[in-house]
């Protein structure tokens, strides 16, 4: 079941780098393409055999990637030298990977949190104006598609201010609809209008308002119908992942997505 074309230009399913030798088998069975979720001790542990060998698999069956890059405890607009340094490795070993999969783009997390920020909001940006521009150079070079996810953001401003401010056709926003839905009273129109010109990219899975549970899309209480109709009105068509964490729930989402698009 492929639904790009209809309303986004590329589909993908989420798989961690962790549980690639289970669920890659039923991935390249089903025609599914990953986003390949990497920790930071997966970069630590693949070896280059490892990397080609995923590339080798995937070219087989004429299939695509997109990278999830490392999170956890790493922040590109740290105030903190060490490990502002320590998140620019990672994010750059992450670059490489991406480039020996051949993957198109890599969805990043850019740091923000309205309440560690809150005292100094101007923090945040200055900092993340100085981290980025070095790797969007390295991105460039690669042809690689550079895309910042909303993930505590109360409000798309400060996401487009440093898109703005960066200007590069080559870092874009991640619109993760679960994230918007539990952390955002903005509603999506106005989400639309300041970060739409930066779309390349959208996380769809859902939740009841509660916590993060990336449930199939339709089993919880997003207004999807909604969302897929400002997308149409927003004259963009992104890539795609279904941020599923198990092979029934990608089958689910699937299914929820192929209704929701019958409808509209």
């Amino acid at each position: 079941m492929h639904l790009e074309g209809l309303l986004f230009s590329d589909l993908y399913i989420h798989l961690p780098v962790a549980k690639l030798q289970e669920r890659l088998p039923d991935f390249l069975a089903q025609r599914w393409q990953p986003e390949l979720a990497l920790l930071t001790d997966d970069l630590d542990h693949l070896t280059s055999a490892d990397i080609e060998s995923i590339r080798l698999q995937l070219k087989r069956v004429n299939l695509r990637c997109t990278i999830h890059a490392p999170f956890l405890d790493l922040n590109p607009a740290s105030s903190d030298r060490d490990i502002k340094q320590i998140t620019a490795r990672r994010f750059l070993q992450t670059l490489d990977f991406a480039a020996a999969v051949e993957a198109s783009r890599i969805v990043y997390h850019p740091g923000y949190d309205p309440w560690r920020y809150a005292r100094a909001p101007e923090s945040w940006l200055s900092n993340s104006l100085a981290f980025w521009p070095d790797l969007v150079q390295r991105a460039n070079h690669l042809d690689i598609l550079l895309c910042l996810e909303n993930i505590f953001d109360s409000q798309p401003a400060p996401l487009s201010e440093l898109l703005s401010t960066i200007n590069s056709p080559n870092l874009r926003h991640c619109f993760d609809i679960g994230h918007w839905f539990l952390f955002s009273q903005t509603p999506l129109a106005e989400w639309f209008a300041q970060l739409g010109p930066y779309l390349s990219h959208l996380h769809l899975h859902d939740n009841r308002g509660r916590g993060d549970d990336h449930r199939p899309v339709g089993k919880g209480k997003i207004d999807f119908p909604a969302f897929i109709a400002q997308l149409k009105a927003s004259n963009t068509s992104p890539t795609v992942t279904l941020e599923a964490h198990s092979l029934k729930d990608a089958v689910a989402s699937l299914r929820g997505i192929e209704k929701l698009l019958k409808m509209s």
